[in-house]
């Protein structure tokens, strides 16, 4: 008796999911260009000879892993390699030194003999002369120092030694120039000051500032830049103020003459000779241990730091200040690198609330400012009114200053000092100064303003030479160490030398995971048609047997 055969079950959609995972997994490890995969789906192999290229493609695993593990931690810890330029920038495509000249005498003595000892003058004299009157209590509980509302800045003003009294001869390229066409006065933390070749303050400041006039002694109109007070260039002066920043260079269109100025050449005839009287009989005391002057080297859009950082200058000498430039640019590449590990700021990155150019000594400043703002209400006259309504110190507020400064100068770790990074671009002037006595005998010498001087008057005067060594520089050039290049060039050599990986190994990978899944449990039944199919019905001359290998070649797993 014959019974009817029963049709097989169709296996669960489950059951032909896990069939079908099988079946591609096998079928990838058989034709993956990868090397080894092949031999653990050879079924000719006996399973201790897939254990043997499973613990071989285990061991490549690991080698890769850690050397890919070696080559990120390099790429992600050092991802800034600091080099040497290979294209030399001529010295006369930069500018000159920011000049920064300031006399150690605090106060001309003509001007503040005849202030008693307890009037409030006399107490702003103590402040500025003697140090150790920080530290005494009396004069802190003084009437004359309590109800003291005078501005340090006029007291300074008004007292210190003018530029037109100390600067005697300008000369550029062995050009003489009206020294008030050059040089500005300005208040640092030394006092006032000259300054050389200091961007202009429309140009440097976000601030506001304005003309006024100054009664004692003389009238000239100054600008006040809110926190520093600056004697105005002539305005019938030839030189125009322009632009500049270290990214950047110098503005387009400039005009026939200009400032900051442009380096000429090399050498001393080719360099800033300035010619100083320090009127030693007007000293009524000295930021230092004697008679002097102190001077500071920095880029043109950069404030000057003078009272801890100058140089010395000695009188009845003639010092020559061979400088060197260290300029540093980086590449356009870092920009995609996070500030904290290129550890360096881009000039328009972090926007300052003073200053428009950014750099590590301004950020430096503002980050005081803030700090003295919370601890004593008030900002001292050399630092930045950072908020609109902030309150210049008066000498009340002196004693406050100055310990919160000494409690900022040490709390370095956790405050905004931290946060305060170099310039990603900078220019940096390093002098090595040489020193000689100017003559003390009767003989010829070059100079006819120190031929007409007698030995007294010498004993008043210093002579300063700047000027480089070399025609060209090479540049400090910040650039990516391992970029995204460097990394997938390494990476891939490792993938390739240990596992054969390519770009294709990639393909493979998305088209046995994903697209073929899709085209199996997805796309409709009527698109699966495969090309074999589609060429047997297309091709009505095939023979029978040619269409029946066709077609199960076509549809096998």
């Amino acid at each position: 008796m014959a019974y009817p055969t029963q049709a097989p079950k169709k296996p669960k959609r489950t059951e032909a999911i896990q069939i079908y995972c099988m079946g591609n997994i096998k079928k990838y490890l058989q034709e993956t260009t990868l090397h080894g995969f092949k031999y653990l789906a050879d079924s000719s192999l006996s399973n201790w000879e897939k254990l043997f290229f499973f613990a071989a493609l285990l061991s490549c695993s690991v080698v890769v892993i850690h050397l890919i593990s070696n080559i990120y931690a390099r790429w992600d810890s050092t991802p800034v390699l600091i080099g040497i330029s290979p294209h030399p920038i001529p010295i006369v495509n930069l500018p000159m030194p920011a000049i920064t000249l300031c006399n150690m005498n605090q106060a001309l003595y003509s001007r503040v003999a005849n202030y008693s000892k307890d009037s409030k003058e006399y107490a702003i004299l103590r402040y500025l002369c003697f140090s150790d009157s920080m530290t005494v209590t009396d004069f802190e509980n003084s009437e004359e120092f309590k109800n003291n509302d005078i501005q340090i800045s006029d007291f300074i003003t008004q007292h210190a030694h003018p530029c037109s009294r100390m600067l005697l001869q300008c000369q550029i390229g062995s050009i003489v120039y009206n020294c008030s066409e050059l040089f500005r006065e300005v208040l640092t933390d030394e006092g006032l000051c000259c300054s050389f070749n200091t961007l202009e303050p429309e140009f440097l400041f976000k601030g506001k500032f304005h003309i006024t006039k100054l009664i004692f002694p003389f009238f000239f109109s100054i600008y006040i830049w809110s926190y520093h007070i600056i004697k105005a260039l002539p305005r019938n002066s030839e030189f125009q103020p322009v632009t500049w920043s270290p990214e950047t260079g110098y503005q387009s269109n400039l005009p026939p003459k200009y400032y900051p100025h442009r380096t000429l050449g090399t050498g001393i005839s080719m360099g800033i000779t300035i010619f100083l009287n320090a009127e030693v009989d007007e000293y009524y005391c000295s930021s230092t241990s004697g008679p002097g002057f102190k001077l500071s080297l920095s880029s043109p859009i950069d404030m000057p730091q003078v009272k801890e950082v100058g140089v010395t200058v000695p009188l009845r000498s003639e010092t020559r200040f061979r400088m060197d430039v260290i300029r540093s640019e980086s590449a356009t590449a870092i920009r995609s690198i996070k500030r904290q590990q290129r550890q360096c700021v881009f000039l328009n990155e972090i926007p300052l609330l003073y200053y428009k150019y950014y750099s590590k000594r301004h950020c430096e400043n503002e980050c005081q400012s803030a700090y003295l703002i919370r601890q004593c209400g008030c900002i001292p006259y050399h630092l930045p009114p950072i908020y609109s309504n902030a309150t210049f110190c008066t000498m009340k507020s002196s004693f406050c200053v100055e310990r919160a400064q000494q409690r900022f100068s040490r709390a370095l770790t956790g405050s905004c000092l931290s946060r305060c990074m170099p310039s990603c671009f900078d220019l940096t002037f390093m002098p090595d100064a040489f020193s000689s006595s100017l003559t003390s005998r009767n003989y010829s010498i070059q100079s006819p303003l120190l031929a007409s001087m007698s030995r007294e008057e010498l004993s008043n005067i210093a002579v300063l030479h700047f000027y480089f060594r070399e025609s060209v520089i090479h540049s400090e050039l910040k650039n990516v160490y391992i970029g995204l290049t460097e990394f997938l060039s390494n990476t891939g050599g490792i993938l390739g030398l240990f596992m054969g990986f390519s770009f294709i190994s990639v393909a493979e990978i998305v088209y046995f995971s994903v697209l073929r899944p899709v085209f199996k449990f997805v796309v409709p039944k009527k698109y699966r048609k495969s090309a074999h199919i589609r060429r047997v019905s297309e091709n009505k001359n095939w023979l029978p047997d040619e269409i029946t290998k066709a077609t199960r070649k076509s549809i096998q797993p």
